[in-house]
């Protein structure tokens, strides 16, 4: 079957099987929802059948919803694949790297082990595609992060991060190496077309220019930034000089629904309201975010050439209330 889709929506972050910490814990900042709830949960209850379970749940809400791909970080992410496959869905998997033991893997390197089994298993499956997925600059070492990028580059595959989430995160990245998120990335050679970056709230100017010129994709996710306080990430500036921004939903833990017609609808407005100018992000440009931007950040083999204007037009014959950011 082809990876051809017909609109073609795409949640390009998220945690499928998170969808059982649904509403579990609210309004707390992330560094204590992860550590002192998720985090410590996850270790008693996440194991292959929970994520072949709770993938298909997730699953089956994100296709009501209209979405035909989904990029994933979790565990046991063979299970997230047998789960997809069987409800016909198309996905980029990634079994989350971190330096400490996960229900998954006991180190890093035991990871990185069960990616490349990833990256090797689903080379040319249909509905299947395998990602490197580092958890985060917080949550790994700079050698794990730079084996991480290299294993991504030995298969051409998508490296997928979090980064920039926070402003504690911002902080403390200057703090210890004197260097943005962004920077710190680029120091280590980890930015390219290939590079996936998860939220991207907490950047400047220079940041921007640096992933406009790396071709790196970021990932806005407004719900989950808003729900856990970590900012308004600068969309519009991101977009103006070039970078190719997509939508996620990110896990159902944090932002509540899998639902990127709403994560499309709130990331216009806040736009249009922190920059004080109704012409940013317009529908359209809200539809590109929600749909052909992911499927280039996620490298999906797509072989329309969405970049002529004719193939916009199954995208941009619906009406505004129809598309429902009205």
């Amino acid at each position: 079957m082809s990876k051809i889709l017909n609109l073609p929506l795409v949640n390009a972050h998220t945690h499928a099987a998170m969808i059982a910490f649904r509403g579990i814990i609210g309004d707390i900042p992330l560094d204590a929802w992860l550590n002192k709830h998720i985090w410590p949960i996850e270790k008693k209850k996440v194991n292959p059948r929970f994520v072949y379970e709770q993938t298909k749940l997730a699953v089956l809400e994100m296709q009501k919803n209209g979405i035909k791909v989904f990029n994933d970080m979790y565990f046991f992410e063979e299970e997230v694949a047998r789960a997809t496959e069987e409800l016909e869905m198309h996905a980029v998997i990634g079994e989350a790297i971190l330096d400490f033991s996960t229900p998954s893997a006991r180190t890093p390197g035991e990871a990185l082990e069960i990616t490349e089994k990833l990256l090797l298993r689903y080379k040319n499956n249909p509905y299947i595609s395998a990602a490197v997925a580092p958890h985060s600059i917080y949550a790994l070492s700079q050698e794990n992060l730079v084996k991480a990028k290299k294993l991504s580059q030995k298969y051409s595959a998508v490296f997928h991060i979090h980064l920039a989430e926070t402003k504690a995160e911002f902080e403390n990245c200057l703090k210890t190496n004197n260097l943005t998120p962004v920077g710190y990335l680029e120091k280590l050679g980890l930015l390219d077309n290939k590079t996936v970056l998860a939220h991207c709230v907490w950047v400047n100017d220079e940041d921007i220019d640096i992933l406009a010129k790396r071709k790196a994709s970021v990932v806005h996710c407004p719900l989950s930034n808003l729900k856990l306080g970590s900012g308004i990430a600068p969309v519009a500036k991101m977009l103006d000089k070039g970078v190719n921004v997509c939508l996620g939903t990110d896990g159902p833990a944090s932002s509540n629904r899998l639902d990127i017609w709403e994560a499309g609808k709130i990331a216009a407005l806040l736009q249009k309201g922190i920059n004080n100018d109704p012409t940013k992000i317009p529908a359209q440009k809200a539809v590109e975010m929600m749909s052909i931007n992911g499927l280039k950040a996620l490298g999906l083999n797509i072989k329309n050439d969405f970049s002529k204007e004719r193939d916009y037009n199954f995208l941009y014959e619906l009406n505004v209330d129809e598309l429902k950011f009205a």
